[in-house]
Protein backbone atom coordinates (compact mmCIF):
# COMPACT_ATOMS: atom_id res chain seq x y z
CA UNK A 1 0.00 0.00 0.00
CA UNK A 2 2.93 2.42 1.08
CA UNK A 3 4.31 1.57 -2.88
CA UNK A 4 1.26 2.90 -3.95
CA UNK A 5 0.66 5.55 -2.50
CA UNK A 6 4.52 7.00 -3.25
CA UNK A 7 3.30 6.13 -6.95
CA UNK A 8 0.13 8.13 -6.59
CA UNK A 9 1.73 10.83 -5.23
CA UNK A 10 4.73 11.07 -7.97
CA UNK A 11 2.26 10.93 -10.36
CA UNK A 12 0.51 13.65 -8.58
CA UNK A 13 3.59 15.31 -8.55
CA UNK A 14 4.43 15.27 -12.10
CA UNK A 15 1.12 16.18 -13.79
CA UNK A 16 1.55 19.70 -11.49
CA UNK A 17 4.62 19.93 -12.75
CA UNK A 18 3.31 19.29 -16.26
CA UNK A 19 0.19 21.62 -16.48
CA UNK A 20 2.77 24.51 -15.24
CA UNK A 21 4.89 24.03 -17.41
CA UNK A 22 1.68 23.75 -20.11
CA UNK A 23 0.15 26.91 -18.95
CA UNK A 24 3.58 29.29 -19.77
CA UNK A 25 2.85 28.41 -23.68
CA UNK A 26 -0.87 28.94 -23.65
CA UNK A 27 -0.69 32.50 -22.00
CA UNK A 28 1.98 33.17 -24.48
CA UNK A 29 -0.11 32.53 -26.90
CA UNK A 30 -3.23 33.94 -25.89
CA UNK A 31 -0.90 37.42 -25.92
CA UNK A 32 0.08 37.17 -29.19
CA UNK A 33 -3.32 36.49 -30.84
CA UNK A 34 -4.54 39.84 -28.77
CA UNK A 35 -1.58 41.64 -30.06
CA UNK A 36 -2.08 40.88 -33.62
CA UNK A 37 -5.58 40.86 -33.21
CA UNK A 38 -5.43 44.71 -31.19
CA UNK A 39 -2.12 45.85 -33.88
CA UNK A 40 -4.43 44.59 -36.98
CA UNK A 41 -8.07 45.02 -36.38
CA UNK A 42 -8.56 47.15 -39.12
CA UNK A 43 -7.32 44.75 -41.79
CA UNK A 44 -8.86 41.75 -39.78
CA UNK A 45 -11.95 40.83 -42.57
CA UNK A 46 -15.08 39.45 -40.64
CA UNK A 47 -14.13 35.67 -41.22
CA UNK A 48 -10.13 36.27 -40.11
CA UNK A 49 -12.12 38.02 -36.58
CA UNK A 50 -13.98 34.96 -36.61
CA UNK A 51 -10.75 32.93 -36.56
CA UNK A 52 -9.09 34.79 -33.99
CA UNK A 53 -12.15 34.31 -31.86
CA UNK A 54 -12.21 30.51 -32.49
CA UNK A 55 -8.34 30.77 -31.28
CA UNK A 56 -8.77 32.15 -28.24
CA UNK A 57 -11.71 29.71 -27.33
CA UNK A 58 -9.28 26.39 -28.14
CA UNK A 59 -6.47 28.53 -25.55
CA UNK A 60 -9.59 28.84 -22.77
CA UNK A 61 -10.77 25.20 -23.25
CA UNK A 62 -6.91 23.91 -23.34
CA UNK A 63 -6.44 25.64 -20.20
CA UNK A 64 -9.47 24.31 -18.76
CA UNK A 65 -8.22 21.12 -19.41
CA UNK A 66 -5.00 21.22 -17.79
CA UNK A 67 -6.83 22.33 -14.31
CA UNK A 68 -9.30 19.36 -14.64
CA UNK A 69 -5.86 17.34 -15.46
CA UNK A 70 -4.31 18.66 -12.45
CA UNK A 71 -7.09 18.54 -10.21
CA UNK A 72 -8.13 14.81 -11.32
CA UNK A 73 -4.35 13.98 -10.68
CA UNK A 74 -4.49 15.59 -6.97
CA UNK A 75 -7.61 13.80 -6.31
CA UNK A 76 -6.27 10.24 -7.65
CA UNK A 77 -3.20 10.70 -5.04
CA UNK A 78 -4.20 9.43 -1.19
CA UNK A 79 -6.16 12.07 0.79
CA UNK A 80 -4.13 14.22 3.20
CA UNK A 81 -4.07 14.38 6.66
CA UNK A 82 -7.80 13.52 8.17
CA UNK A 83 -9.25 16.47 10.08
CA UNK A 84 -12.76 17.48 11.29
CA UNK A 85 -14.25 18.89 8.05
CA UNK A 86 -18.10 20.49 8.91
CA UNK A 87 -19.92 19.92 5.70
CA UNK A 88 -22.09 23.06 6.89
CA UNK A 89 -19.15 25.20 6.79
CA UNK A 90 -17.53 23.93 3.26
CA UNK A 91 -21.11 23.91 1.68
CA UNK A 92 -21.22 27.58 2.83
CA UNK A 93 -17.80 28.73 1.77
CA UNK A 94 -18.58 27.13 -1.73
CA UNK A 95 -21.95 28.96 -1.78
CA UNK A 96 -20.08 32.19 -1.11
CA UNK A 97 -16.74 31.56 -3.67
CA UNK A 98 -20.31 31.07 -6.25
CA UNK A 99 -22.03 33.95 -5.32
CA UNK A 100 -21.50 35.50 -8.61
CA UNK A 101 -22.74 32.89 -10.43
CA UNK A 102 -25.38 32.37 -8.34
CA UNK A 103 -26.93 35.34 -8.51
CA UNK A 104 -26.35 35.30 -12.42
CA UNK A 105 -28.82 32.25 -12.39
CA UNK A 106 -30.97 33.32 -10.28
CA UNK A 107 -30.44 29.93 -8.68
CA UNK A 108 -31.82 29.02 -4.98
CA UNK A 109 -29.84 26.34 -3.13
CA UNK A 110 -31.35 25.29 0.33
CA UNK A 111 -29.01 23.39 2.45
CA UNK A 112 -30.48 21.46 5.26
CA UNK A 113 -28.24 20.80 8.19
CA UNK A 114 -25.62 18.38 6.86
CA UNK A 115 -23.17 16.03 9.97
CA UNK A 116 -19.31 16.65 10.35
CA UNK A 117 -16.59 13.97 8.91
CA UNK A 118 -13.02 12.57 8.90
CA UNK A 119 -11.26 13.34 5.54
CA UNK A 120 -9.47 15.65 3.29
CA UNK A 121 -10.76 19.22 3.90
CA UNK A 122 -9.58 20.57 0.49
CA UNK A 123 -10.70 17.84 -1.39
CA UNK A 124 -14.37 18.01 0.22
CA UNK A 125 -14.20 21.46 -0.77
CA UNK A 126 -13.53 20.24 -4.48
CA UNK A 127 -15.81 17.75 -4.54
CA UNK A 128 -19.24 19.85 -3.59
CA UNK A 129 -18.00 22.82 -5.43
CA UNK A 130 -17.81 20.09 -8.24
CA UNK A 131 -21.35 19.54 -7.49
CA UNK A 132 -22.85 22.39 -7.34
CA UNK A 133 -21.58 23.74 -10.34
CA UNK A 134 -22.59 20.87 -11.88
CA UNK A 135 -26.02 21.74 -11.09
CA UNK A 136 -26.02 25.06 -11.56
CA UNK A 137 -24.54 24.93 -15.15
CA UNK A 138 -27.15 22.08 -16.52
CA UNK A 139 -30.23 23.84 -15.51
CA UNK A 140 -33.28 24.57 -17.93
CA UNK A 141 -32.98 27.67 -19.72
CA UNK A 142 -36.94 28.15 -18.87
CA UNK A 143 -36.42 27.98 -14.99
CA UNK A 144 -34.04 29.18 -12.65
CA UNK A 145 -31.85 26.45 -11.03
CA UNK A 146 -33.72 24.89 -7.95
CA UNK A 147 -31.22 23.48 -5.54
CA UNK A 148 -31.59 21.31 -2.27
CA UNK A 149 -28.79 19.61 -0.74
CA UNK A 150 -30.32 17.16 2.25
CA UNK A 151 -28.34 14.87 4.61
CA UNK A 152 -29.80 11.31 7.08
CA UNK A 153 -27.66 9.19 8.92
CA UNK A 154 -27.78 5.68 7.06
CA UNK A 155 -29.94 2.72 9.22
CA UNK A 156 -28.90 -1.32 9.37
CA UNK A 157 -30.49 -2.12 6.36
CA UNK A 158 -28.98 0.60 3.84
CA UNK A 159 -25.31 -0.60 5.47
CA UNK A 160 -26.51 -3.74 4.60
CA UNK A 161 -27.99 -2.88 1.30
CA UNK A 162 -24.61 -1.65 0.29
CA UNK A 163 -22.26 -3.60 2.16
CA UNK A 164 -21.35 -1.24 4.40
CA UNK A 165 -19.70 -2.07 8.00
CA UNK A 166 -22.41 -2.59 10.15
CA UNK A 167 -20.30 -1.42 13.14
CA UNK A 168 -19.26 2.43 11.61
CA UNK A 169 -21.35 5.46 10.77
CA UNK A 170 -22.38 6.32 7.05
CA UNK A 171 -24.32 9.43 6.40
CA UNK A 172 -26.26 9.68 2.90
CA UNK A 173 -26.03 13.29 1.30
CA UNK A 174 -28.38 14.10 -1.37
CA UNK A 175 -27.66 17.09 -3.94
CA UNK A 176 -31.08 17.66 -5.91
CA UNK A 177 -31.68 20.21 -9.02
CA UNK A 178 -34.47 20.76 -11.45
CA UNK A 179 -32.27 21.07 -14.71
CA UNK A 180 -31.80 19.06 -17.83
CA UNK A 181 -31.21 15.42 -15.89
CA UNK A 182 -29.80 12.88 -18.09
CA UNK A 183 -30.92 9.20 -19.62
CA UNK A 184 -30.69 6.91 -16.62
CA UNK A 185 -28.51 4.43 -18.74
CA UNK A 186 -25.99 7.05 -18.60
CA UNK A 187 -25.82 7.19 -14.56
CA UNK A 188 -22.15 5.54 -14.23
CA UNK A 189 -20.87 6.67 -17.76
CA UNK A 190 -21.04 10.28 -17.01
CA UNK A 191 -18.30 9.48 -14.15
CA UNK A 192 -16.25 8.74 -16.72
CA UNK A 193 -13.29 11.22 -17.77
CA UNK A 194 -13.72 13.15 -20.67
CA UNK A 195 -17.70 11.92 -21.03
CA UNK A 196 -19.64 14.96 -22.16
CA UNK A 197 -23.58 14.16 -22.87
CA UNK A 198 -24.33 17.61 -24.38
CA UNK A 199 -22.46 19.47 -27.12
CA UNK A 200 -19.65 21.88 -26.12
CA UNK A 201 -21.37 24.95 -28.14
CA UNK A 202 -24.23 24.24 -25.52
CA UNK A 203 -22.69 23.55 -21.90
CA UNK A 204 -19.12 24.36 -21.42
CA UNK A 205 -16.43 22.17 -19.26
CA UNK A 206 -13.50 19.85 -19.29
CA UNK A 207 -15.82 16.82 -18.88
CA UNK A 208 -13.91 15.72 -15.74
CA UNK A 209 -15.90 17.71 -12.89
CA UNK A 210 -17.48 14.37 -11.89
CA UNK A 211 -14.87 11.73 -12.61
CA UNK A 212 -12.92 13.75 -9.63
CA UNK A 213 -16.21 13.59 -7.63
CA UNK A 214 -16.24 10.05 -8.10
CA UNK A 215 -12.10 9.69 -7.15
CA UNK A 216 -12.53 11.82 -4.01
CA UNK A 217 -15.55 9.88 -2.59
CA UNK A 218 -13.50 6.94 -3.99
CA UNK A 219 -10.82 8.07 -1.57
CA UNK A 220 -13.01 8.64 1.64
CA UNK A 221 -14.16 4.99 1.05
CA UNK A 222 -17.53 6.16 0.32
CA UNK A 223 -19.99 5.62 -2.22
CA UNK A 224 -21.68 7.97 -4.95
CA UNK A 225 -24.13 7.53 -7.64
CA UNK A 226 -26.57 9.16 -9.96
CA UNK A 227 -30.27 9.52 -10.92
CA UNK A 228 -31.81 11.20 -13.63
CA UNK A 229 -34.70 12.39 -15.58
CA UNK A 230 -34.46 13.89 -18.76
CA UNK A 231 -35.70 17.08 -18.77
CA UNK A 232 -37.18 16.95 -15.27
CA UNK A 233 -33.85 17.05 -12.57
CA UNK A 234 -30.95 14.96 -11.06
CA UNK A 235 -30.01 13.67 -7.96
CA UNK A 236 -26.13 12.93 -6.90
CA UNK A 237 -25.78 10.89 -3.93
CA UNK A 238 -22.76 10.38 -1.40
CA UNK A 239 -22.63 7.54 1.07
CA UNK A 240 -20.04 8.97 3.20
CA UNK A 241 -18.09 7.56 6.20
CA UNK A 242 -18.32 9.45 9.71
CA UNK A 243 -14.75 8.86 9.97
CA UNK A 244 -12.21 8.38 6.87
Amino acid sequence: MDEIKIYKDQVSDFVEAAAHDLHAPLRKLSILVDRVFTKHTEQFSVDAKEYVTRINACIEEMRSLVDGLTELAKADAHTSASVDCDLNIIVQQTLDVMNEEIKEKRAKVAVDPLPAVKGSYIQYRQLFKNLLENAIKFNNKEISPDIRISSEPIGKDEKSFFNLPPDKKYYKIEVDDNGIGFNQVNAEKIFEPFVRLHPKAEYEGSGLGLSICKKIVDNHHGIIYAEGDEDKGSRFTLILPETH
